[in-house]
């Protein structure tokens, strides 16, 4: 499993939609280096990481969504942009949420039912904005013998699990 503080962050990928509509009005992917175009898609290329994630934080602020959506995004995704900003120093990035002056901060959570026993998660504060973690809720929904998402694909794509899933960062806007 990649560790932040040396394995890199080398793509980001956003699919912005407004709250009702089925388009979306943005669909990017910031990107390390170069790499091939993406059919539908602009690609952002950078030369350095830390150029990369400013330029993503600074998307995310402007964008200013209401609702981030993806695939375990609490308890991976979320977690590893922070820490490997803090890696490279980036002082100004853990700030995602909608208040200026409170930075996003990774807090271990606990849950524990008789139901399903004790889940460990990740919880990442981003005041203003609401996370929607699918796995979270394939976990709770849905007994399943693994939650990688290439099982759940898998299981999405042979219509014995019907439920669309965001495979980029889907961010939502309400206007």
């Amino acid at each position: 499993f990649p560790e932040a503080d040396k394995d890199p962050i080398i793509q980001i990928s956003n699919f912005v939609t407004c709250q009702g509509s089925d388009r979306p009005i943005v669909r990017n992917v910031f990107t390390l280096k170069e790499c091939a175009p993406i059919s539908g898609a602009q690609v952002l290329s950078f030369d350095t990481e830390a150029e990369m994630l400013v330029a993503w934080r600074e998307f995310l602020v402007q964008t200013d969504p209401d609702v981030i959506t993806g695939y375990n995004i609490n308890n991976f995704d979320t977690p590893y942009l922070i820490n490997r900003a803090e890696a490279l120093k980036i002082r100004s990035f853990p700030f995602l949420g909608r208040v200026a002056n409170m930075p996003s901060k990774i807090k271990d959570k606990t849950f524990q039912s008789k139901q399903v026993g004790t889940r460990e998660s990740k919880e990442v504060n981003m005041e203003g904005r609401v996370q929607f973690d699918v796995m979270q809720i394939l976990q709770r929904d849905y007994k399943l013998s693994s939650y990688s998402l290439n099982s759940v694909l898998t299981l999405t794509l042979t219509l014995t699990l019907p439920l669309p899933l965001p495979l980029p960062l889907t961010l939502t806007l309400t206007l």
